[in-house]
């Protein structure tokens, strides 16, 4: 994978439902078309926000745990599996799906947040090109030898 690099940028957000200062960074691989605006790192639980935050010494805060008692999440990687809630102030003990519904509610009730479907279409005709080529019939004017009727001849019998 590509080698993440980042720039602080000396700024600081605050976190929608803590308050807590959360420092600012401009990174070369955040996905573009991914959301709007800002997007909030959680390099607990994402690999490529736990690569940059190990790269540049960042906090890594675990959030989520293993369902499992007694399994404990690796610290050398990003624990992406759902699990349940940890470190996270009233959502503590809930299940990664029960906390993500308590938490958009929470965010839709002060608001500062609240639930958005997004949409990512694809035009089929044009991305499946890629694979069977060009979908679109082009019309290639046949020409016949004069006197010909080319109603009475098939162009592919040469």
């Amino acid at each position: 994978s590509k080698d993440k690099t980042g720039v602080f940028t000396g700024g600081y957000g605050i976190h929608p439902l803590s308050g807590e200062k959360v420092p600012i960074w401009v990174g070369d691989y955040v996905l573009g078309s991914y959301g709007t605006g800002a997007v909030m790192a959680v390099p607990a639980h994402d690999q490529r926000d736990f690569e940059f935050a190990a790269k540049y010494g960042l906090d890594v805060i675990p959030v989520v745990k293993p369902k499992k008692e007694g399994v404990e999440a690796a610290v050398d990687e990003a624990f992406t599996e759902a699990g349940i809630a940890f470190n996270s102030g009233e959502f503590d003990g809930l299940t990664t799906a029960k906390a993500k519904k308590a938490i958009t509610y929470k965010l839709k009730e002060q608001e500062k947040g609240g639930p958005q479907i997004t949409y990512k279409l694809r035009d089929w005709v044009f991305s499946r090109q890629r694979y069977w080529g060009e979908p679109i019939p082009i019309y290639f004017p046949v020409e016949f030898a004069e006197g010909v009727n080319h109603d009475e001849v098939d162009p592919k019998d040469d």
